[in-house]
């Protein structure tokens, strides 16, 4: 096998639109159905648990916790697998966990499923590609996104004003980041028309997209080209 190489950027540019749609989807939906707990946003969830405490509310501030200890314990486990295989395997769980989380839905144990399943998928997500073009990006957490397009931005700017000091950023450094935004963005919009017209299926609709995604990392796999 080839040493791998780094992503050119119209690759690592739909990974990034088609994991931030689903994380922006996943994260908006399981706020809703599961009454204030976030699949993804770990900070969102942190911050209620404290209000939630002090406010007396203990039942859903253990609730926070549960979610928050689901994510830990299945980002631990997808670090492990990633380190030991390759990430189209993460791929493929998220597309299970997918059709899990429809089945889960569709049942009457909806919401203790999508409370187990959510945050499970989204901390696979997290785990399993997390740098595009050589720009470690996690694609369910937008603040740092945010952050590292502002950074870019202010590189930039600073590599035209003196460019013997500043070196210009990489190309995807403020793309790719900008584009893991307007994604996130996107899925949420999607999730709040899915509930507004009372859709049925609400988790089957991103399987072609994760399929897709699968067979495109499992072919940089055996090509030789892939990032940690």
């Amino acid at each position: 096998m080839m040493p791998p190489t780094l992503m050119p950027i119209a690759v690592s540019a739909r990974r990034v639109f088609i994991l931030g749609l689903v994380a922006g989807y996943v994260d908006a939906l399981s706020f809703v159905d599961l009454g204030g707990v976030f699949a993804g946003a770990m900070t969102g969830n942190t911050t209620h648990m404290g209000a939630s405490f002090v406010q007396g509310n203990w039942s859903h501030g253990f609730l926070l916790v549960g979610a928050l200890a689901i994510f830990f314990i299945c980002a631990v486990l997808t670090s492990l697998a990633r380190l030991l295989w390759l990430p189209a395997y993460g791929v493929m769980f998220m597309t299970i966990l997918m059709m899990l989380a429809q089945a889960a839905h569709s049942s009457p144990y909806r919401y203790w499923g999508e409370f187990l399943i959510l945050p499970a998928l989204l901390a696979v997500q997290g785990e399993t590609i997390a740098k595009f073009s050589g720009t470690p990006m996690p694609t369910i957490v937008i603040t740092t996104n945010l952050l590292k397009a502002a950074s870019g931005v202010a590189t930039w700017a600073a590599a035209k004003l003196a460019p013997s000091r500043i070196t210009t950023p990489l190309s995807g450094g403020i793309l790719l980041p900008v584009l893991s935004f307007l994604s996130f963005f996107m899925g949420a919009v999607m999730a709040a028309f899915g509930l507004a017209v009372h859709g049925s299926f609400p988790f089957l609709w991103p399987l072609p997209f994760l399929g897709f995604l699968y067979w495109d990392v499992w072919k940089s796999e055996h090509d030789g080209r892939y990032e940690d």
